[in-house]
């Protein structure tokens, strides 16, 4: 500073920074604006360059004018939703045209686009009810999916149950194992009640052939009383030789 003021010559103007830069760039219908960011960057031998000096910085108007102007007319061509597509479109342009941009540097140029915040909200408001949507709907289908599954296994219980004299004594013990005492007791109790009407109903039946040949009446009723006997599980007799009754016949 001393040297230029003994030269009486003005104190050099510090580098400026290459900044980014943003726009608004209209959308497809010019209901909306993109947001627009443009970042430059110089290149001179291979090397980047962060400041520009003074005499500089009109070159690196330049080629931010170029570059506003191309992505223009590219944000055009896309609805404000397509924020993403209108992106690549103008880096592709961008691209193209890198090599024109030049002078005591070499110039690129990225763009980053991006929507209004108004535009934002709405993507978020329209996001939240789509996920409802489909929230709800995943829902209802795993419930009838559940529903149907339970039914399938009732359905598969029943069928193995059904007919079984000793159900309800099953599912007793399936739901209260400590009732194993009491269910067999209860057990032991319906049998011995069972053999006890059987031998009222063999009475009666006797009663009521006592004027009948008692070797036809054991004939005639010899299947009925073993079948009786097995269902109410007691022990069954095995089959006499019936020899001797054919000789007697």
């Amino acid at each position: 500073m001393l040297y230029h003021v003994q030269l009486n010559e003005p104190e050099a103007e510090p580098p400026v920074d290459i900044e980014p830069f943003v726009l608004t760039a209209p959308a497809k219908g010019d209901a909306y604006d993109f947001s627009v960011t443009l970042l430059r960057t110089a290149t001179s031998a291979g090397k980047s360059a962060r400041a520009l000096l003074d005499d500089e910085v009109p070159e690196a108007e330049a080629v931010l004018q170029r570059a506003c102007q191309e992505v223009r007319v590219i944000t055009r061509q896309f609805d404000i939703t397509e924020a993403g597509a209108a992106e690549r479109a103008a880096n592709e342009k961008l691209q193209s045209i890198s090599g024109a941009m030049t002078g005591v540097y070499r110039w690129t140029v990225r763009a980053e686009v991006n929507v209004p915040d108004e535009v934002r909200q709405l993507n978020r408001d329209s996001h939240r009810k789509l996920h409802g949507i489909r929230s709800d709907a995943a829902a209802a289908l795993l419930h009838i999916s559940s529903t149907d599954e339970v039914r399938q296994k009732w359905q598969e219980f029943l069928a193995a149950v059904e007919g079984s004299a000793r159900v309800v004594h099953a599912i007793q013990l399936a739901a209260a194992p400590e009732q194993l005492p009491q269910i067999i007791a209860d057990l032991d109790k319906q049998r011995q009640q069972g053999a006890q009407k059987l031998l009222d109903t063999v009475d009666k039946i006797m009663q009521s052939y006592e004027k009948v040949d008692m070797l036809d009446f054991v004939v005639r009723n010899e299947s009925v009383l073993r079948s009786t006997l097995e269902l109410l599980g007691l022990p069954v007799p095995p089959l006499e030789d019936d020899t001797l009754l054919e000789g007697r016949a």
